[in-house]
């Protein structure tokens, strides 16, 4: 994993480390209308787009099926005895989190994580790894938007903007705890009070302990809702250098506020459901969205 990268909010001057690296540049975003199947030959992927925005040659819906099954039987066939997923002749840069957004597949995970990448994978909680592509991208809200061909089972819904913050929440990730984990991992928390601390604007405070892993995955309600997507956590050490001031476990999300508004321009029209019964198991009712992103050089 490459060295934390530090931004210094004012006026505490505060190093929040991003939690994979870099960002990645805006490329063109997927419309509803007109889409074709836009075969990539170098990657050997095929993608739903815009037929303007389609830099490869479109191919007919049976031979999209031909592709994808080709590439699924390429990817098993790299796979190692011990089930680590492996792209051939690529090395592992990083990994991330992300949740589907819709029925199609359309995968939202932070810039950082998806940047500079040769490859992007996304794996399941079942070891199914397929090929993804940034088809939307906004480096300043460190949001980006990936087509894939997985039709998730549901797409993770979101809080209204106008509804409160929750008091507690949790956090599904794959935070590296040693090594990085295959299996999504839940870590509770709660909303930290702002005045505890000065993060960059626009943002939520999490009282949690956030790891590299943890990036781009959803910061969700009681009942499973999302209220943010996780980029950042203060570096600790850094703070207390330059401060004096001693914090653990503080970490920065990106609001609905930011997120939606995101997501509507790049035409997802994502769900806001009404609170509803708190689930009996939290990772097993998000198994349904969440994945692994993995950037491979």
């Amino acid at each position: 994993m490459h060295a934390p990268l530090r931004v210094r909010p004012a006026p505490l001057i505060l190093a929040v480390t991003l939690l994979v690296l870099h960002p990645l540049l805006p490329v063109s975003p997927t419309s509803a209308s007109t889409l074709v199947n836009c075969y990539d030959a170098e990657r050997e992927m095929v993608v739903r787009t815009r037929q303007q925005d389609c830099q490869g040659r479109a191919v007919s819906d049976a031979e999209a099926a031909q592709i994808r099954a080709r590439r699924r039987a390429y990817v098993r066939d790299s796979l190692e005895v011990n089930s680590t997923p492996r792209v051939l002749g690529r090395r592992l840069e990083r990994i991330g989190a992300g949740f589907f957004v819709d029925p199609a597949g359309h995968l939202l995970t932070n810039a950082h994580v998806v940047h500079d990448c040769t490859t992007v994978t996304v794996s399941r909680d079942h070891g199914e790894m397929a090929p993804a592509r940034a088809i939307a991208v906004d480096t300043g809200a460190d949001l980006a938007l990936l087509a894939t061909d997985y039709r998730p089972e549901r797409s993770a819904p979101f809080m209204p903007i106008d509804d409160p913050l929750p008091e507690t929440v949790a956090i599904i990730g794959y935070p590296n705890q040693g090594l990085p984990p295959l299996r999504p991992l839940l870590t509770t928390g709660s909303i930290a009070p702002t005045r505890l601390i000065t993060t960059p604007a626009r943002t939520i405070t999490l009282n949690a302990d956030i790891r590299p892993g943890n990036s781009g995955g959803p910061v969700l309600d009681v009942t499973g809702r999302v209220v943010g997507v996780v980029f950042a956590a203060v570096d600790t050490p850094s703070v207390y250098e330059r401060t004096g001031r001693v914090v653990r476990d503080i970490g920065v999300s990106i609001p609905n506020t930011v997120t939606l508004p995101f997501l509507a321009r790049h035409g997802i029209d994502a769900q806001t459901d009404q609170p509803a019964t708190p689930p009996d198991d939290m990772l097993e009712y998000t198994s349904a969205f969440i994945a692994r992103v993995e950037c491979w050089r």
